[in-house]
């Protein structure tokens, strides 16, 4: 099936067709213009924040490309000098000039009153102007080019596996192979490659660490995790509300977890469930849902064409236009983006796939993403963008719940598509406790800022006893400690974690809701897609037919309907 042979079309500027985007001189003259620039009526401040945004879209394409471009070759210098000597030179030299613009916009709206719809982006500037500190701009570009720095590393790791070498991403299909040996061989070869490289990335965390420190003293907070928690525009709940959702997890999912290991050791007539058994197929099947890259974007497109036709078209416009850059190779950063490119009008997914069953959910997350992406890129004002994360994961992670009925475009098998079905919904609660760990993790981190890397991994490990139980560690100690080092977000994006559990009760609200009523449901999801960030994250999960909580009660009528929805795919063999 093919929806469409067009590409994507480039937009047009609306205000500035002739600003070089490579040249600091153009876009900082141009940003005096409108800090000089009268402002008469409400309608004046609306016209200043959307060339303002135009701006801002000019220096965000830009630096797309380049980090995307980084990305793809991790291995290559020029294309890291690239993107710091952008971020430097040009996205750093412009922060000053928007803390002027934010503030006289400020200003102005206090004297010129806006619409009641325009209160939530004054909120946001307002918070930006609070927390400014012209003394981080350096840390920041020092921190951005520090933190590139993981992904050259961990992309260049390789290990001998087989007679081949080997990337550590290459090595993940291995854990779903029915031979226990090689699982265990796959598993131990991935940490021996990260643990060669374990003293260079403690050293970077550490300065990592130190720099995102003195930018939160250089606020006036007394650590990190208090000020990146404002940073992020965190209104709704506060770091002790996090705890609670934590003591929730605990709670209500980690007894699922053990549940499902204990029913996965007696399928595999194992004692217990090591960390290498903890993805193969109890009952011994490998799941191949595709053989080539092709073949895995076409019955993508398929997939989501089956839930709304325009997600279909929009991914194939991606495939012409060159936006897709899917399968893993040496040298590639892990991981897996959507990256939106404002200018394009469109968004370029990258990830790093082998032909495993969780590529398919990876694409279909992406793709969410990407959804979100067409349905805001045109928002004339950029603080009305989903740019909060706990908004972009709900539609990330819906997506791969929308789709799931659909999945047997990948899988022929009327048992491998019901394979596919259960191991979804199973990973969607056994994340919980792992998003737990993450999110604890930084807490005590960041709060405990002059611990040794031996007493960070010490305190890991004791996070893995309490919100990873079920799984037997016994004799694997440093690697039970040290687990934190593959998760990049650590490294690259701190405290952008937790929303993932957030979109993740969410996203299985919606599919709870979809169970139901499919049609309404994928209704209510364009109509939270095109909103972006207009009202509050609470109305916006409302549109989306949901509500934001995470409370214990919540969870657990969640974990209930998720249970209840697995012991029915189990009993339909």
């Amino acid at each position: 099936m093919v929806y469409t042979n067009e590409t994507i079309q480039k937009k047009q500027r609306k205000f500035y067709p002739y600003i070089n985007s490579t040249s600091p001189e153009e876009i900082i003259s141009e940003l005096k213009k409108l800090l000089e620039s009268p402002i008469n009526s409400p309608e004046d401040i609306i016209e200043l924040v959307e060339k303002f945004t135009e701006i801002n879209d000019i220096v965000s394409e830009e630096m797309g490309w380049r980090y995307i471009k980084m990305t793809c070759n991790a291995d290559n210098k020029k294309y890291i000098n690239d993107f710091n000597n952008y971020f430097a030179n040009v996205v750093a030299k412009l922060k000053p000039y928007t803390f002027k613009f934010e503030k006289k916009i400020q200003t102005s709206a206090q004297k010129d009153l806006l619409p009641e719809k325009y209160k939530l982006m004054i909120e946001i500037i307002s918070n930006n102007t609070k927390l400014y500190r012209e003394e981080n701009v350096k840390l920041q570009v020092e921190e951005r080019k520090l933190a590139n720095k993981y992904g050259s590393i961990y992309g260049s790791i390789t290990v001998k596996f087989k007679g081949e070498e080997k990337t550590l991403q290459q090595l993940t299909p291995y854990l779903k192979d029915p031979d226990r040996n090689i699982r265990e061989e796959a598993w131990k070869k991935r940490y021996e490659g990260l643990l060669s490289k374990k003293k260079e990335l403690d050293e970077l965390f550490d300065t990592l660490k130190e720099i995102r420190i003195k930018q939160a003293k250089n606020a006036g907070f007394d650590n990190y995790r208090d000020y990146i928690h404002k940073l992020k525009g965190r209104f709704e709940y506060t770091p002790d509300d996090l705890f609670k959702f934590h003591e929730a997890v605990e709670k209500k999912v980690v007894p699922f977890s053990i549940e499902r290991m204990q029913s996965r050791a007696q399928k595999l007539k194992i004692d217990s469930v090591k960390p290498w058994d903890t993805s193969v197929d109890p009952d011994g099947r490998v799941l191949k849902p595709f053989h080539s890259t092709e073949e895995f974007i076409v019955k993508a497109i398929k997939t989501l064409g089956k839930v709304n036709q325009t997600f279909g078209k929009r991914l194939e416009m991606m495939k012409n236009s060159g936006l897709l850059d899917l399968e893993n190779r040496k040298g590639k950063a892990p991981g897996g983006y959507n990256y939106p490119l404002p200018e394009t009008g469109a968004p370029f997914i990258f990830m790093n796939a082998t032909g495993q069953s969780g590529d398919v959910r990876t694409l279909l997350h992406e793709s969410g993403h990407a959804m979100h992406t067409f349905e805001t890129v045109n928002i004339p004002i950029m603080y009305y963008r989903p740019i909060r994360m706990e908004i972009a994961e709900l539609a990330s992670m819906t997506m791969e719940l929308l789709t799931l009925h659909y999945w047997n475009e990948y899988y022929n098998d009327n048992e491998d598509f019901r394979k596919a079905m259960i191991e979804e919904l199973e990973n969607a609660l056994l994340f919980l406790p792992w998003c737990m760990t993450v999110d604890a993790f930084q807490h005590w981190i960041y709060t405990n800022p002059d611990h040794t890397p031996e007493e960070r991994d010490n305190y890991f490990g004791t996070l893995m006893d309490k919100f990873n139980k079920g799984v037997d560690w016994s004799g694997l100690d440093v690697e039970k400690k040290t687990r934190w080092m593959f998760q990049l977000h650590i490294f690259q994006a701190p405290f952008y974690y937790i929303e993932y559990g957030m979109a993740q009760l969410g996203a299985l609200a919606i599919y709870k809701n979809y169970v139901k009523a499919p049609e309404a449901t994928v209704e209510n999801y364009i109509q939270f897609l095109k909103s972006g960030y207009k009202v509050p994250i609470d109305k916006i999960y409302e549109i989306a037919g949901i509500k934001l909580d995470f409370s214990e009660e919540y969870i657990s009528e969640i974990v209930d309907f998720a249970k209840d929805r697995l012991s029915e795919l189990e009993k339909s063999k």
